[in-house]
């Protein structure tokens, strides 16, 4: 009698948010984001700073850094290079576990890499930076772009780790005491002169820091990270009102206003989006 075997598929992706290859200025800054979706960072050319979450790096090519969901990050050109860069954002059912978030790349994970980004954007609707729909009839094309990508994925969850700088300056030392701040004290109404009191900076300090470490203002940053925080409680059922009140935030309106900019939805769409 014939048994089957069923395979496991430790890197299962479901589609794209975004597929570009781009080359920075010298003096580029991105202003740091979060997002439920993974996103890959693939340095091709030059040295590039990166922020993820309290950590501070800086990758000189070739190199690959991972941001898992809602992990917080920015980029920024270093060294005095233009960084050459290529981006691909992503949703997945199964990942594999990256023990290390950074990796050095081989010349036939680039060419993977080139070649995804090529099927994709002639199999779809793509306009930089974002990913596109699959065009009528380029469906098998499509396919062979996500089979590539996972294979590329699997390849660097197996190689070796990348000669990464982590950055260890009086300015990342800095972002991390205020990040712990920042942390401890969530869910009260917070403001730049009581945060850099606690952090023991001055405001000047502490707002040059931040511009510095995550592309974007601190309380924009503390807004960020009040929003992450309140889509778990959203999917627990509790209501906007609540929510509002726990996270420090002056009424319910301003709250959703602040959801919608930095999720794109509104909060009521994480109580149906597990």
């Amino acid at each position: 009698m014939w048994q089957f075997h069923p395979i496991f598929r430790p890197v299962h992706i479901t589609g794209f948010y975004t597929a570009f290859e781009e080359r920075f200025d010298p003096d580029y800054v991105f202003r740091g984001e979060t997002h439920d979706f993974y996103e890959l960072v693939l340095l091709l050319e030059g040295s590039l700073g990166v922020t993820a979450d309290a950590d501070s790096f800086i990758l000189n090519a070739p190199a690959a850094i991972l941001h898992t969901p809602m992990e917080f990050h920015s980029l920024r050109s270093e060294n005095g290079t233009a960084p050459h860069i290529m981006i691909l954002s992503f949703s997945a059912t199964q990942m594999p576990c990256f023990e290390k978030k950074i990796f050095s790349l081989s010349d036939e994970q680039i060419d993977l890499a080139q070649k995804t980004l090529a099927l994709l954007h002639c199999s779809t609707s793509a306009s930089h930076p974002h990913a596109g729909n699959v065009l009528q009839g380029c469906e098998k094309e499509a396919q062979r772009a996500l089979l590539q990508f996972e294979t590329l994925l699997l390849t660097l969850s197996d190689f070796e780790q990348a000669n990464a700088k982590k950055e260890s300056s009086a300015g990342t030392r800095n972002y991390r005491q205020a990040l712990r701040v920042i942390e401890q004290n969530l869910f009260l109404p917070l403001d730049t002169a009581e945060l850099a009191r606690l952090a023991h900076m001055s405001p000047s300090l502490l707002k040059k820091t931040f511009a510095r470490q995550a592309g974007m203002g601190v309380m924009e940053y503390v807004r960020t990270k009040k929003i992450n925080a309140a889509i778990p409680l959203l999917r627990e059922g509790l209501g906007v009102q609540e929510i509002a009140t726990r996270l420090g935030f002056s009424n319910a309106g301003y709250f959703s206003t602040v959801f919608r900019r930095i999720t794109g939805h509104p909060p009521s769409y994480y109580r149906n989006h597990e």
